[in-house]
């Protein structure tokens, strides 16, 4: 193996580089600010953990908060920040998926008893609270058939049939802390202290992959944003959504 890449910058710029330098560690060599609010990376097209490595001489692009990608991998990440807190305040609860998606995020849980929106005012204060424990985002290549007898013995078959569908011969998971483990393609943010500002919205149905004949599912809606006023000018344009509705509605009924 090279004990050394050859990195080349989106302005043509090249630097050679030892043998497990990551995208943060080039962040930090172009300057400080810039590794403060880097996301993720783009190498050699593909986004990149900030903290994995480069295998190999690669271009290397650093994306910050001004990046839609950076955003749908923020949101990603909380939605892993997510999945974390509801196992820690109710660890009976077994995982589904958790993507981003247009405006933020979600994760379908299963769980008997059903989820009040007071479980989510609670849910919310955990994640806050993980979030500032400053956990990293880590990255592990693990085999399929070592994988699957984890899973099997945290008694996700959710995730057992996932890693059965789309798994190779490896597949990468990522922990949050010492008890958090999810089967993920990632990439994610480095920590969790860059989770600035999100809210969980509401609490809907859904069956295990749209199937109406399989696990009905609770699934949790949230959003997130880079800044606490991108958050709150969200947050006010849902409300004013639902007060047109409520006013449409309202003259549907002649109450208005």
């Amino acid at each position: 193996m090279s004990s050394s890449f050859l990195v080349t910058l989106p302005d043509g710029s090249q630097r050679q580089v030892p043998a497990g330098t990551s995208p943060m560690d080039i962040a930090k060599s172009i300057g400080t600010r810039l590794a403060e609010d880097a996301v993720v990376a783009r190498v050699n097209g593909e986004l990149w953990d900030m903290t994995r490595p480069l295998e190999s001489d690669a271009t290397v692009d650093i994306l910050t908060s001004r990046n839609e990608e950076a955003l749908e991998v923020y949101r990603h990440s909380t939605a892993h920040l997510l999945a974390a807190a509801v196992l820690e305040l109710y660890p009976e609860t077994k995982l589904g998926i958790g993507p981003p998606i247009k405006d933020g995020f979600y994760y379908d849980f299963l769980r008997e008893t059903p989820f009040t929106p007071e479980d989510l005012e609670k849910i919310e204060k955990k994640m806050v609270e993980i979030r500032d424990r400053g956990l990293t985002y880590d990255r592990i290549v693990v085999e399929k058939a070592a994988g699957l007898e984890k899973y099997r013995g945290l008694n996700e078959s959710m995730k057992c049939e996932l890693i059965e569908e789309r798994a190779g011969d490896t597949f990468t998971e990522y922990t949050l802390g010492p008890k958090f483990i999810d089967f993920c393609r990632g990439p994610h943010v480095p920590s969790t202290r860059r989770l600035k500002a999100f809210k969980l919205l509401s609490i809907a149905g859904a069956y295990w992959k749209g199937d109406e004949h399989r696990h009905q599912m609770q699934r949790i809606y949230g959003t997130a944003w880079f800044t606490q006023k991108d958050l709150d000018d969200h947050l006010h344009k849902l409300e004013e959504a639902r007060k047109r509705d409520h006013r449409v509605v309202g003259r549907q009924l002649d109450l208005i």
